[in-house]
């Protein structure tokens, strides 16, 4: 039976430091954790006034009268800029949330349905990508409630070890990187080496100094030695059906299981998938797709993963259940969110323009993937 767990913070992050009591009964959410905390006040403030650093500050958090402690700290760059921060949340050695002892507590600022990281690890699971474990909670601040939250499992060495998968190199892809030295690419502006952590990019600079050589009519004989290029066009195919539009040079990680195996994709943070202000068409833009479909056999590879995407995977009777399911489950949560439900956004309704919209992508691409040609060469 799953425990209730409950964290509380003295102040409304966010908005000021005063304590205020919320009448809504929180605490009375049966299908998802609520999370109350206790942080100092001093090391609250600085929190406050560290958005922008690694600011980490001790928390208490309790679950039926015991208590676990831990830090948090503000976590991700877009979402800095908004009321609603996320956090990275790290208990002490041997403690565990919902089987995580470290995770990201992700505000979904973009997402008000909170069914999208549904919809992307549903998809890219079914395509065989790794995909991370995630939990709906309700975020307490101080007995007010402060919103419907996802903790998200993170992509560290744990991750692999929990479930016996080698690693030997992970890399970040940060805000707009860049796969070409075209530009003179900095390597440590744009990517951070997450395994092992000693900031050697050596290897993921030789594939990009190889994608920058190569030739398109050789590029498998080039590139694919160092780049799992099928791997690497479904990755893209699904992401631009998604309209995944932060994951073709910011969302995913780059990893190899051994020294001398071609890197593959992991995708990554989707509350910005299906975004509906900004569509990347049929397919998302990078250096790597650009210097992808200059291949004749990668046009066609890349058509192929389109059509199975629209037409085996992203299918109303195998996805919209799933989703319905979890809206449920996530109702009362979301009805009682201040940024939500309480501000006049129904779930229902979002649910429904998610399916939507999801239709619409399915459609346009099974009226235009004959479109797709080689690329001019550049």
């Amino acid at each position: 039976m799953r425990r209730l767990l409950t964290i509380v913070l003295p102040a409304l992050l966010f908005a000021s430091c005063d304590t205020v009591n919320d009448s809504n009964p929180a605490s009375s959410l049966k299908d998802i954790v609520v999370l109350d905390a206790v942080v100092p006040h001093d090391r609250y403030v600085e929190l406050l006034s560290n958005r922008w650093s690694d600011e980490e500050v001790p928390v208490d958090l309790y679950t039926e009268g015991s208590r676990l402690r831990g830090t948090l700290k503000a976590q991700g760059a877009g979402s800095r800029y908004h009321a609603r921060w996320s956090f990275k949340l790290e208990l002490e050695e041997g403690s565990t949330l919902q089987g995580l002892n470290v995770s990201n507590l992700s505000a979904q600022i973009f997402d008000d349905s909170r069914l999208r990281t549904l919809l992307a690890t549903e998809v890219f699971s079914a395509l065989g990508f790794f995909t991370f474990d995630f939990h709906p909670v309700f975020l307490k601040v101080n007995n007010r409630n402060f919103g419907l939250y996802l903790q998200i499992e993170r992509f560290e060495r744990p991750w692999f070890e929990r479930r016996g998968v080698a690693v030997s190199e992970l890399i970040k892809c940060g805000f707009g990187a860049r796969f070409s030295y075209e530009d003179g690419l900095h390597l440590a502006k744009y990517f951070e080496k997450e395994i092992p952590d000693d900031d050697n990019l050596n290897n993921f600079g030789d594939f990009i100094r190889a994608l920058d050589a190569a030739d398109p009519d050789h590029i498998f004989a080039d590139v694919g030695h160092m780049l799992d290029i099928p791997q690497y066009l479904r990755y893209h195919a699904a992401s631009s059906v998604l309209n995944h539009v932060d994951g073709f040079t910011n969302n995913l990680f780059f990893y190899r299981d051994s020294p001398n195996e071609p890197y593959r994709v992991i995708p990554w943070d989707f509350d910005k998938l299906m975004y509906e202000p900004n569509d990347v068409g049929l397919m998302g833009g990078n250096d790597i797709i650009w210097k992808l479909l200059q291949n004749d056999s990668c046009v066609t590879l890349y058509k192929q993963e389109l059509w199975h995407i629209i037409d085996s995977v992203i299918v109303p009777e195998r996805i919209f259940p799933v989703l319905d399911a979890f809206a449920e489950r996530i109702s009362a949560a979301h009805e009682l969110d201040p940024e939500l439900g309480e501000s006049g956004i129904n779930l229902g309704r979002e649910s429904n323009r998610l399916k939507t919209y999801l239709m619409q992508r399915r459609l346009f691409f099974r009226n235009n993937i004959a479109t797709i040609t080689r690329l001019p060469r550049q």
